[in-house]
């Protein structure tokens, strides 16, 4: 079943990619305020990211969980479902003119950082949940 839903999840992944960098890059790009703010904020949330990569990468999952505590999960959580949009912010909202922030290849590019995203949350679950939800060390 888990297989499914990771195969799903990639045409998923594009179609509201698509559709958010096209609602960027069409609607909230008009609006300056918003769009400093939405890009200040997804850097920052990115940054964060980075950091519980950083974490995962030296510690691994469960001994992440054990030095961070409860939150650790809460905020794996959080960034599997906010890390897209804020990508997608990062690469659509500046005006550097770049490649990237065509809303189409930001999509791409989002897309393909989702399936990533999916793939390090069954990783992560399963480190510290156990395979079944029952036999791992925090289950």
């Amino acid at each position: 079943m888990e297989l499914f839903g990771i195969i799903f999840s990639v045409p998923v992944a594009f179609v509201m990619s698509m559709a958010y960098c096209f609602f960027l890059a069409r609607v909230v790009c008009r609006f300056d305020f918003a769009r400093r703010l939405l890009f200040a904020v997804s850097l920052i949330l990115l940054g964060l990211f980075l950091l519980e990569l950083v974490l995962l990468a030296m510690f691994g999952a469960v001994r992440s969980r054990a030095v961070v505590g409860p939150g650790f999960y809460v905020a794996h959580v959080f960034f599997f479902f906010f890390a897209v949009p804020a990508l997608a912010n990062v690469l659509v909202l500046p005006r550097n003119g770049s490649i990237f922030a065509l809303w189409y290849f930001a999509g791409v590019i989002c897309t393909v950082f989702a399936f990533f995203l999916v793939l390090l949350q069954y990783g992560v679950s399963e480190a510290l949940y156990g395979i079944d939800g029952t036999n791992g060390p925090y289950s």
